[in-house]
């Protein structure tokens, strides 16, 4: 990782950071019309969401 990246990394929780990843691979995912990663990276947010994990994060589906 760069060090902006890493440092970004640093404040936030893991939880919060693997959340974040999901997400922008999911955005990632959507504009190249790739529906098995879509799934998939739905399928992963959809657990963080029912055990509210992180729900300060927002996912927009």
């Amino acid at each position: 990782m760069c060090a902006q990246h890493n440092f970004i990394k640093k404040t936030l929780k893991q939880t919060e950071t693997g959340k974040k990843m999901f997400i922008r691979l999911y955005d990632l995912a959507k504009a190249e019309k790739n529906e098995e990663l879509i799934n998939f990276c739905a399928e992963v947010l959809r657990v963080y969401e029912r055990y509210g994990i992180n729900s300060h994060i927002k996912w927009e589906k």
